[in-house]
């Protein structure tokens, strides 16, 4: 049977068809072809690799190399952009270590010196009130209130001392917290006390010429802060301290310096006594009269406001010539407001302000007054009451009883 194929005549088991003839020649060129196929197959394969190998030898590397080229370039713009802000932080670190040098208190150490203690050659007294203390002395204040009834203004003045802007925190830390105490007190009452925040004032100025170096007093600058806190809470114009007059009084030794004196030490501490004060009052305009109870007197004298001729230990005593029974004063305004203002020593630098603000002042210290100050506002029809005591007397027994004394 023949077994011709498409391709021709083809027997798949004759001789021919095995090994030669037409379909012999065919089949080697389909071999060369194949090979060379099969070759270009393999080079381009080979070829492929070969790009495939150095991509990724070379190829991968590169981003690398990039990065590697890049980081110095972004370290160096990182620095160069950080520069300005670590130079800003420098200089605000500079300024704030500035600042807290200026700020450290002197490396100064206080001592008493009797019951004065000395710092910084000024001399201070150091609180000591309680909690309960500064309650009872709430409860006169309100007392006072009570007893004048409800057409009558009663605001409460407590100033703080020297030591509460004068001294460190490591001696404030060994005393009663002044601004607590009278936080207390203002917190008290059991009536419709008006509070004067004096403290604020004080505290604003208090590197400010607000304190005597030699007296436990406030200065008159000092009284007039705490007359602009009363100003503030009664409602009044404050008058402007650049529009007075003023003058002074210097070498004033106070009643620190003189507590100092002992018979070893007659002149008294020689610190305080190397750092003496000066006193300067303000003259005050539309006073039309100025009548004053002395101590152990039995009628009123006229006088003028200020005591000018004061001088030495007594130079204080140049506002409203010091502590007497009272003095009543007069002006020409025409507000329809009266004042009457119990006090202690810090009254008599406060009380001359108060009489730009009023018809009439009436002021009176509970520890010579004998009366009864009540029936007296009462009869006169005042408007105002201010009680005003620094923080040691408000917290001391026999303030209260002395001011019970004339109310009761």
């Amino acid at each position: 049977m023949s077994r011709r194929s498409s391709f021709g005549y083809s027997s798949y088991g004759s001789r021919s068809y095995r090994s030669g003839g037409y379909h012999g020649k065919r089949n080697r060129k389909n071999k060369r072809k194949k090979i060379i196929i099969i070759t270009l197959i393999v080079l381009i394969l080979a070829a492929a690799a070969a790009l495939c190998l150095y991509f990724f030898v070379f190829g991968g590397n590169k981003p690398a190399e990039e990065k590697t080229e890049s980081t110095p370039q972004t370290s160096q713009q990182s620095r160069q952009e950080s520069a300005p802000q670590s130079s800003q932080q420098s200089e605000v670190s500079k300024q704030e270590s500035s600042e807290q040098e200026s700020s450290k208190e002197p490396d100064l150490e206080g001592s008493f010196d009797g019951n004065v203690f000395v710092y910084d050659k000024q001399g201070y007294e150091l609180f000591y009130g309680s909690e309960d203390s500064a309650k009872k002395y709430a409860a006169v204040v309100s007392s006072i209130k009570k007893a004048v009834g409800k057409d009558v203004n009663v605001y409460n003045l407590v100033a703080p001392n020297h030591a509460a802007f004068g001294l460190p925190e490591k001696y404030l830390n060994t005393m009663s917290d002044e601004k607590e105490n009278i936080d207390t007190i203002y917190a008290s009452y059991s009536e419709d006390v008006k509070t004067v925040d004096a403290y604020a004032g004080e505290l604003a100025h208090k590197g400010d010429y607000i304190y005597f170096k030699t007296d436990s007093n406030w200065t008159g600058l000092g009284a007039y802060y705490g007359y602009q806190a009363f100003c503030k809470t009664a409602g009044l114009k404050a008058v402007d301290l650049t529009s007075l007059s003023s003058g002074s009084i210097k070498n004033f030794t106070g009643s620190l310096l003189n507590a100092t004196k002992t018979d070893s030490n007659p002149k008294g501490n020689k610190e305080l006594l190397a750092n003496k004060d000066t006193v300067v009052y303000y003259n005050m305009k539309n006073i039309e009269s100025c009548k004053l109870l002395e101590n152990g007197q039995t009628a009123e004298k006229e006088v003028p406001l200020i005591a000018t001729f004061a001088e030495g230990s007594n130079a204080y005593s140049a506002f409203i010539w010091g502590d007497n029974p009272y003095m009543k004063v007069k002006t020409t305004l025409k507000t329809g407001k009266k004042l009457c203002i119990i006090k202690d020593s810090y009254g008599c630098a406060f009380a001359p302000f108060t009489t730009a603000n009023y018809d009439e002042v009436f002021i009176v210290d509970p520890r010579y007054y004998e009366g009864n100050v009540i029936d007296y506002i009462k009869k006169n029809k005042f408007t105002d009451v201010l009680v005003i005591n620094n923080v040691m007397s408000a917290n001391t027994e026999i303030r209260l009883k002395e001011i019970k004394s004339i109310i009761e």
